[in-house]
């Protein structure tokens, strides 16, 4: 007890020193850099024309805060804008037109280095919001030689444009009737039982929106051929609802966008194939 006395005297003394508190603390007001090379390259090629911001520093408050991500590599970013630009921006412009394109494209992208994996054993590769912003995962894996990666990366682009798409002018009606069988629980069936269904993929079984934007993305992406593959590996009433939904895609495009959707099609695989 004799020694409290002395420690209280001790510790109001340190209470009352007065110091300079000049330590920096990053990010509590936004972080601050300077425009390089690749920020320069973005803005001639997205930005300026397009009006289509490209974020590829890494922001958690654009990203599922209980998530674990990781950034996109800078030495990525340059590729994948590039075969985005490539099999995306200028195969709709060459076939609609660039004020279509300025219009309806997304106004931001987000790049991410790492898969998002989700509680359902899922992995997201790609999310939108409200037709304005796109974000991209899994990116520190792309590699133009990997065709299988390039064209899931690109089906997500498309997937998510579409979006935009059938937000705007909705797709007919008829769609959401030639197959049953929705569920939440997608992921708990094969791509087999989903084909004998008329799905395109396990995910078009989610929701017929899903349903109508990965029959766009699958078609474009795969190409003819591709697609005619997955339509002839499906059972005949599969087959059959499949090409049902490619002739709606097809007469929707024309109608609501006066888009010839084949000749799209041949644009996205020639762009695919020159890479």
């Amino acid at each position: 007890m004799k020694y409290l006395p002395i420690l209280l005297i001790m510790l109001l003394m340190a209470c009352s020193r007065k110091e300079t508190l000049d330590t920096d603390l990053p990010g509590l007001g936004g972080e601050t850099w300077h425009k390089g090379p690749l920020d320069f390259w973005l803005d001639t090629n997205f930005v300026n024309p397009y009006n289509l911001e490209v974020k590829y520093r890494f922001d958690r408050y654009e990203l599922s805060l209980n998530k674990d991500l990781v950034p996109i590599a800078e030495s990525q970013v340059k590729p994948v804008m590039t075969t985005i630009a490539q099999t995306w921006v200028q195969p709709y412009i060459n076939e609609a037109g660039a004020t279509f394109f300025k219009k309806y494209c997304q106004k931001q992208f987000v790049l991410v280095g790492s898969p998002q994996y989700n509680t359902n054993n899922t992995i997201t590769l790609g999310t939108a919001e409200g037709g304005r912003k796109v974000v991209l995962f899994d990116l520190n894996a792309f590699s133009l030689n990997n065709k299988a990666g390039v064209r899931e990366m690109l089906h997500t682009i498309h997937h998510e444009f579409a979006h935009i798409l059938h937000q705007t002018i909705m797709y007919p009606v008829e769609f959401k009737t030639i197959s049953t069988g929705y569920t939440g629980s997608w992921n708990d069936y094969s791509l087999g039982e989903a084909l004998a269904r008329g799905f395109v993929t396990q995910y078009a079984r989610s929701a017929p929106d899903e349903d109508f934007v990965e029959m766009v993305s699958t078609m474009l992406v795969e190409g003819k051929d591709g697609f005619d593959a997955i339509v002839g590996s499906a059972p005949d009433a599969g087959a059959a609802k499949l090409r049902q939904k490619e002739e709606v895609v097809v007469r929707y495009f024309k109608e609501n966008w006066q888009i010839d959707f084949y000749s799209l099609q041949t644009r996205v695989q020639t762009a695919i194939d020159n890479l």
